[in-house]
């Protein structure tokens, strides 16, 4: 049953204030819309407490310089701030609050860090004032957006990553990050130690060689600080893997023969 839906070909993000359901759309990349248009906009939407049919219309509409890969929406105690990786590698974050009063100028960082589109983009459920970032060739940065944006590398460079696909807070640890690639690894750092601490491959053990199928999400479990689940893109092995880094040199659980072609996301 569909409860309410908005018509518009985006990538959403749930604003974090319960008592006000707000949802963020930013045009998609890699996609084309009924109308051909070739803009992006980030439009700001309210669940309506009535049981109509119709679209949902925006509360609010502001343009930007190129279409999202990812968004991401702070959890703040009041409107917060949201965050948009686009595919130009540009990371743009506006203030909510402004976006919902209409203020002229509602964009407060934007950073041109990234040399390649952005595939990972979250904020800390922890410490809401840090963002975590992921782009090609392993680019992986962390944000703080109440120090005036500086950001930094949770630790050298990993070898095992390419194209960031996805990241991932740990929901019971604050200082661990998880970031997924395309190039079938998954890498976690820890930020107080500014370094990777473990690895996973898609199809088992790291090793294997170059033909594991990519990583396209990852998710921690949120009551288990060792636990998470990736996904696989490959159309032809679209399956999820439930790891335990107690014991990562291989999945603990691995579900197939739900979906046909290869999984974009996990939540």
């Amino acid at each position: 049953m569909v409860y309410q839906f908005i018509e518009r070909t985006a990538i959403p993000a749930w604003g974090p204030q319960q008592s006000q359901p707000l949802i963020a759309a930013g045009t998609v990349a890699g996609a084309m819309d009924a109308t051909f248009s070739n803009t992006s906009t980030l439009e700001l939407f309210q669940l309506s407490s009535d049981d109509s049919d119709k679209s949902l219309e925006s509360l609010s509409k502001v343009e930007a310089n190129a279409r999202f890969q990812r968004l991401a929406w702070s959890a703040s105690s009041g409107p917060g701030v949201i965050a948009g990786g686009l595919e130009n590698g540009d990371i743009t974050v506006w203030d909510a609050r402004k976006l919902l009063d209409h203020d002229d100028a509602p964009v407060v960082h934007t950073s041109s860090a990234h040399t390649g589109s952005v595939g990972g983009l979250e904020f800390n459920p922890f410490a809401p004032n840090l963002m975590a970032s992921g782009s090609a060739n392993g680019e992986v940065f962390i944000w703080d957006i109440v120090s005036d944006f500086k950001s930094y590398s949770p630790g050298p460079r990993s070898q095992r990553l390419d194209l960031v696909t996805d990241l991932c807070w740990n929901n019971q640890v604050q200082h661990i990050l998880a970031t997924a690639s395309n190039s079938g690894s998954l890498v976690v750092w820890d930020l107080r130690s500014r370094r990777e601490v473990i690895s996973l491959g898609s199809v088992g053990a790291i090793g294997q060689g170059s033909s594991r199928p990519g990583i396209s999400a990852a998710e921690w479990n949120p009551q288990s600080a060792t636990q998470l689940v990736t996904a696989s893109s490959d159309d032809s092995s679209p399956v999820v893997m439930l790891w335990d880094l107690r014991n990562a040199q291989a999945p603990s659980s691995t579900l197939a023969g739900g979906h046909q072609r290869g999984i974009l996301s996990l939540s």
